[in-house]
């Protein structure tokens, strides 16, 4: 709430004074991450503007998280997606998002912390219960753009993961692929997948 607070003066400085006409640069936010969005040779001076506003406003720019970026030869970072130049069918290039490397390690990382010798105590539905969650709500949120692939991928992750951790509790090793298979993980425990989100989606274009 305070973040928004603040970022709306900025927002009012930015529009009441006239600089998203001037220099034709729209300001898209979450909270107090956003991007200036302008056209090609004003970046520059759309980025000293801010900087500009935000020292008068006695606010602080994040200058680790804050580049110019040339779209469509660069790509960019923004609430979890990578937005610039994607590759489809036929290797076709169109611009739009996917969800961003970072957003997938954290991904896994959670993943690897629900499914580590520390819940050896628990039954193995309620480690289900406890991963359904967590992967239907990140599909949900990242749902745009070529999400194919990365849910494939996490799909294997979490098979494996789960798989390990059955066989470690039962105080055995390996991969448990041949004790554990599909149809107990997805049927008897109900593992949700999560490529099943993808049909019926298209890609996000910009």
């Amino acid at each position: 709430m305070l973040a928004n607070l603040y970022f709306r003066r900025f927002m009012l400085a930015w529009y009441h004074g006239g600089h998203a006409r001037r220099l034709q640069a729209e300001v898209v936010n979450y909270a107090d991450d956003f991007v200036i969005l302008c056209r090609e040779g004003t970046g520059e001076e759309a980025m000293a503007t801010m900087r500009r506003l935000m020292s008068k406003l006695g606010l602080t720019v994040n200058e680790k998280k804050t580049r110019l970026v040339k779209l469509p030869e660069e790509r960019f970072d923004f609430l979890g997606y990578t937005v610039g130049r994607h590759y489809g069918f036929q290797g076709r290039s169109y611009w739009g998002t996917a969800p961003s490397m970072k957003s997938v390690k954290k991904l896994r990382e959670r993943i690897h912390a629900e499914t580590t010798s520390r819940w050896n105590a628990t039954t193995p539905q309620t480690r289900v219960e406890q991963l359904n969650p967590m992967l239907r709500g990140w599909a949900n949120y990242f749902s745009q753009g070529p999400v194919k692939q990365i849910y494939r991928t996490l799909d294997d992750y979490v098979a494996r993961r789960l798989r390990i951790w059955l066989r470690r509790r039962s105080g055995k090793r390996g991969t448990g692929y041949r004790q554990y298979s599909d149809q107990y993980l997805y049927e008897k425990l109900g593992l949700i997948r999560l490529l099943p989100f993808e049909r019926g989606r298209s890609n996000a274009k910009a």
